[in-house]
């Protein structure tokens, strides 16, 4: 892992971020779920940053780094404020408030630990990140890496979040990606958000492993192997299936 290379006074950064990261809500248990989602942000786009279609105007993956550790703590900021509950952290795009939240806790925790040229321009980066049109390296690095880790089988771990805490079905995971591939939204969103080839090919990539992911998930739900070994012996099992009892 990328963060493995930080040292002194990186490795301090990277503390901090996780004590205001990792989330909790009364008295429940510390909850991952903002912080690994932040640290993989980080690793990716230190890589994406080494990419050659970038140009010759290379970011600097120290801002870089930083920038992707606190550009989502706007959520955890209002979750400490008792704005949002936990289980709306990443639930929808960031906004530019959440941003500058980030920015801001980003210099209330490394004033005085990193250099402020770095806290600076990090902060910018943050805060330049919703913007598809910025110029700025850092900004579009760090919103190329967030899209990525939102594309995947990360993307069906959210979903499952949010569902769960929702009380929705499993069924409609597996209708909502039926739907989605129907419409062509995997294709509209990587075409708009990201833009770098090497991303285009990556995310294509984990949408095929998504497919397979989702294919056996919506298999497993229906018994389907049960169903065909049943087939296979001559039983009809549909048949046998129990019905649900009227009230």
């Amino acid at each position: 892992m990328l963060a493995e290379r930080f040292v002194t006074p990186l490795s301090s950064v990277l503390t901090r971020a996780k004590e205001s990261l990792i989330v909790r809500e009364g008295a429940e248990s510390a909850d991952l779920w903002l912080w690994e989602h932040s640290e993989r942000v980080m690793n990716l786009a230190q890589m994406l940053a080494l990419l050659p279609e970038i140009g010759p105007e290379r970011p600097d993956q120290t801002i870089v780094a930083v920038g992707a550790l606190f550009h989502d703590a706007g959520w955890a900021v209002q979750l400490r404020q008792g704005r949002i509950d936990r289980w709306h952290v990443l639930s929808r795009p960031t906004n530019d408030l959440q941003r500058e939240l980030g920015a801001g806790e980003l210099r209330r925790l490394l004033s005085g630990v990193l250099d402020a040229e770095v806290i600076d321009t990090a902060a910018e980066a943050i805060r330049q990140c919703n913007d598809r049109y910025t110029t700025m390296v850092e900004a579009q690095v760090l919103a190329e890496a967030e899209n990525l880790d939102e594309i995947g089988l990360m993307y069906v771990l959210r979903q499952f979040r949010q569902y769960q805490a929702e009380g929705r079905p499993l069924e409609q995971l597996i209708l909502s990606w039926s739907r989605q591939l129907e419409y062509h939204y995997w294709d509209a969103r990587i075409n708009d958000c990201l833009r770098f080839p090497t991303s285009h090919r990556l995310a294509r990539e984990r949408l095929k492993v998504v497919e397979q992911f989702m294919s056996a998930l919506a298999g497993d739900r229906e018994a389907a192997d049960l169903r065909r070994a049943l087939r296979a012996a001559g039983i009809d099992g549909a048949a046998d299936t129990l019905q649900p009892t009227q009230a």
